[in-house]
């Protein structure tokens, strides 16, 4: 029986789904209905009725569609992730006091008011997470070769013509605005890619050449700015993307040896990059030298004590206290309760995260978080390894916990759309 053109039917489909005010999920409602209302049906006209008197029957038997709506209403009603948002929110309010402390003690060398920026910052982030949390993740696959094209020449303007910084060109100015398009490109890209892997035929050779190439493209304009940190993070989580859209395990190690070879080339062709590695592996071989941060960094968080030694933090000669080594900070000032809580915190955030993919029915959804969660991995992880003396030192920040706007407003959209995502955990595929 066509239950699409059946005017009776369709009458209570639509009267059901007028009571359900989460209209994302009102494709899949009307589906579940008719189905029911099919099998309903076929008993009917198995027992001899017409399909008139089949589908009246049918309509009363599955009971008053205001009420069968309110039903559905509450079972579709969409409920935020709090402890997704609730942790985030408390990382941007943990780095707004310690930018305020570090500001408070004139702990740089530089004299910017780093705690009211952030303080801005903050709010234009908070305002963002709102604003993806409402807005549908689903109507950017559609755009995702668009958003990797644009930000693909937006990088390579920015590697060949933008502004340099510790010798790297990763910035563009906008007027009185400075954005770091090299630390921004690895979310816009892992979005876009997550679009274009979508049902993408791994198996196919020609395919898993394309897709690889579409990966190391980018990977190498990063590695050109040059940003190793960046080119850490995009590359981790393109494979990871890679695999969790289908690539078979057994050529992960194709897709890895370019990507890791490109990564080393590009450390050992620059000298003070083989240098910075050599003084990770041994920092005492010269700590008055190229090994002085890494031996600050140590001294540190030895001294910092189960309570933290308050607010009595010394200038060390410490380079970006409030970006690289805001977790040194904090450890030191609130002591090594405060740094594991922070640490388990961080462990929490990411098992939360990366648990909504088995829980999401839409295979888009669950590429974008098995991006996202490999991108906050690498970056928490690095960081804190790195303020612990268990990674070479690099231009990466505590996420939403460090100094810089540009990658707090990254990490509100982030948790904007993982919240948009488990908002419509239960829409699936056939919901556009």
């Amino acid at each position: 029986m066509d239950l699409i053109n059946n005017r009776i039917i369709q009458d209570y489909v639509n009267k059901v789904c007028a009571q359900v005010k989460f209209r994302d999920v009102h494709p899949d409602v009307k589906l579940e209905l008719e189905a029911h209302i099919q099998e309903i049906i076929e008993e009917h006209l198995a027992q001899g009725f017409s399909e008139k008197e089949a589908a009246e029957k049918a309509v009363v038997q599955m009971g008053d569609a205001d009420m069968v709506g309110k039903q559905l209403n509450k079972v579709h009603k969409p409920k935020p992730e709090w402890s997704i948002l609730l942790i985030s929110l408390l990382f941007i309010n943990t780095g707004l006091l310690s930018l305020y402390f570090i500001q408070k003690q004139s702990l740089l060398s530089h004299n910017i008011p780093i705690f009211e920026r952030s303080l801005l910052f903050s709010l234009i982030s908070f305002i963002i997470m709102i604003g993806f949390y409402f807005f549908s993740y689903k109507k950017l696959e559609r755009y995702s070769k668009h958003i990797y094209l644009g930000t693909l020449a937006l990088l390579t303007y920015t590697v060949l013509f933008g502004i340099q910084y510790n010798g790297s060109s990763s910035w563009l100015t906008l007027g009185s605005l400075s954005l770091n398009v090299v630390a921004v490109s690895p979310i816009l890209f892992i979005i876009a890619l997550a679009g274009i892997f979508n049902k993408w035929d791994w198996d196919n050779t020609f395919n898993f050449l394309q897709g690889v190439a579409l990966c190391a493209v980018p990977l190498i304009l990063m590695l050109g700015a040059p940003s190793i940190s960046s080119s850490v993070i995009y590359a981790v989580a393109s494979m990871v993307l890679m695999v969790a859209s289908g690539a078979k395990l057994k050529r992960l190690l194709f897709i890895s040896v370019p990507f890791i070879a490109m990564i080393i080339l590009s450390v050992f062709t620059v000298p003070y990059r083989i240098d910075r590695l050599l003084i990770f592996l041994n920092p005492g071989s010269d700590p008055h030298g190229s090994g002085y941060i890494n031996t600050q960094l140590n001294k540190i968080i030895e001294d910092a004590g189960l309570f933290g030694q308050g607010l009595t933090f010394a200038p060390q000669g410490l380079p970006d206290l409030h970006t690289d080594f805001i977790f040194s900070f904090i450890t030191y000032t609130f002591g090594w309760i405060a740094g594991i809580l922070l640490i388990a915190l961080t462990v929490l955030f990411l098992v939360r995260i990366a648990r909504i993919t088995r829980i999401v029915k839409n295979n888009y959804a669950k590429l974008l978080i098995s991006g996202f969660v490999s991108i906050l991995t690498v970056e928490f992880l690095w960081n804190i390894l790195m303020n612990l003396g268990l990674a070479p030192i690099s231009g990466i920040g505590l996420p939403f916990i460090s100094y810089g706007g540009s990658q707090l407003i990254i990490n509100a959209v982030i948790v904007g759309m993982i919240s948009s995502i488990f908002k419509r955990r239960n829409v699936s595929q056939n919901c556009q």
